[in-house]
């Protein structure tokens, strides 16, 4: 009876995890632009630098109004400072790991980049790609850029679970699950000589808490959200950005 009781409950989690991933799939949402965020910034008379972005719809950015609020030119404007900055971005909406190394890895190695970022593995977790052949794509990624020549950085995966557009129980296990994600990009960084933003560095509870930060569609990052990821993610990259400029 206990077990029947057990299997019956289990069978009750997964109903109710299904009905709350079909409701934020099919949940109506607003139709927003995406962007590519490529360009030239600070004085030509600087050395260049040149950095390549591969990834998704967090370089993309659908859920800001300007490419200028999109969190790598916030970085890179800062970059450009000191350096004149040639920002290439090959991101595309949607992307997996597998996805990239088959339409956007061959493009970045060809530009010779002197700094790549990589910011991908949100689709995979979403989709339910195998950890494994995650680690086995973005170890493919950060081996190939780095025995390029370039400093590679890696983005990590966020926590899922803050999306405004999950309810419990579906928030918890998206929790549990892009974390598994975030390490591997950790251990992946470990493994080649990447750097690793460390995305759970952040504030869990203000991104559940302060709606701002999200766009009208509850999933994808608001400009506000954008200028946070810079500001951490900036605070990481200090390491990298002094062998770049000494």
């Amino acid at each position: 009876m206990v077990r029947r009781l057990f299997k019956l409950g289990l069978l009750g989690v997964v109903a109710v995890i299904g009905l709350e991933a079909a409701y934020a799939a099919l949940r109506p949402v607003p139709e927003q632009p995406e962007f590519d965020p490529s360009g030239e910034f600070g004085d030509r008379k600087h050395a260049t630098l040149k950095v390549a972005v591969l990834g998704d719809s967090s370089i993309t950015a659908p859920g800001v109004a300007d490419p200028d609020q999109i969190w790598v030119r916030i970085l890179v404007r800062r970059m450009s400072i000191e350096r004149h900055v040639v920002l290439n971005s090959v991101a595309v909406g949607g992307a997996t790991a597998a996805s990239v190394i088959a339409g956007q890895l061959d493009t970045a190695v060809a530009w010779k980049p002197d700094l790549v970022l990589v910011s991908v593995g949100a689709n995979d977790a979403i989709h339910g790609v195998p950890v494994g052949r995650f680690k086995r794509d973005l170890e493919t990624i950060a081996s190939r850029l780095r025995d390029s020549g370039a400093e590679v950085v890696l983005s990590g995966v966020g926590d899922l679970g803050t999306i405004p557009r999950l309810q419990p129980p579906l928030r918890g296990l998206a929790t549990r699950r892009s974390l598994a994600y975030d390490r591997t990009h950790q251990r992946v960084a470990e493994r080649v000589g990447a750097l690793w933003l460390n995305p759970r560095q952040d504030d869990r509870e203000l991104w559940i808490r302060d709606r701002s930060l999200w766009s009208e569609d509850l999933f994808h990052v608001s400009a506000h959200g954008h200028t946070r990821w810079a500001e951490f993610s900036w605070n990481t990259l200090q390491p990298v950005m002094a062998r770049l400029n000494g």
